[in-house]
């Protein structure tokens, strides 16, 4: 992992960076992580790295971090911390608003994978435009939260199984109070 420059005490804040000027830079620019981002509510910064390489035609952005986020149970509806990480590398098109490349590989792109096509539907970025490290950021990390929320293996489920109103899910809750006043349970004498 690079680490932070020597005599440096903060670490600058995350902006974007016009890809041309990545271009001018031979060995890219590398961003060292401990940030909050405003998009990602997490009870840690997130902590980590990422370099982004210009290779002609396409941009090499890599890079790892992690923080923590909590989450509700989908089954108990208890909140629980959960850890997010990723260690990823992309590569980016550079393409020009009608579709077609920048410009063609440059020679240092050999170590790049052979079997890239520009039409494979990959990812995309103008090269006129900026890369945003926080967002690219924002979205490795999206990309591991989970699809089902569960706060572990000894999760106790809902409150109440049933179909009484006494265990009703309080999920139900918003639902039950749009009821028309004729179709409301009777009140307990």
């Amino acid at each position: 992992m690079p680490g932070r420059p020597a005599g440096s005490s903060a670490i600058p804040p995350l902006r974007p960076v016009p890809v041309q000027d990545l271009r001018a830079l031979a060995e890219g620019r590398t961003w060292q992580l401990e940030h909050r981002l405003p998009e990602l509510a997490s009870l840690t910064p997130v902590r980590g790295w990422l370099r982004a390489v210009h290779r002609g035609s396409v941009l090499e952005v890599e890079g790892e971090a992690d923080t923590i986020v909590t989450l509700s149970c989908d089954r108990c509806l208890q909140q629980y911390n959960h850890p997010l990480r990723f260690r990823t590398r992309e590569l980016l098109w550079l393409r020009q608003a009608d579709g077609e490349p920048e410009v063609e590989p440059e020679p240092e792109a050999h170590d790049l994978p052979l079997d890239l096509e520009p039409d494979a539907g990959d990812e995309t970025i103008d090269p006129r435009g900026s890369f945003d490290p926080a967002h690219w950021t924002f979205e490795q990390l999206s990309l591991q939260l989970p699809l089902v929320n569960r706060c572990g293996a000894d999760c106790p489920g809902p409150a109440a199984w049933g179909s009484s109103e006494a265990g009703t899910d309080p999920r139900w809750a918003g639902l039950a109070a749009l009821r028309l006043p004729s179709e409301q349970p009777p009140a307990d004498p």
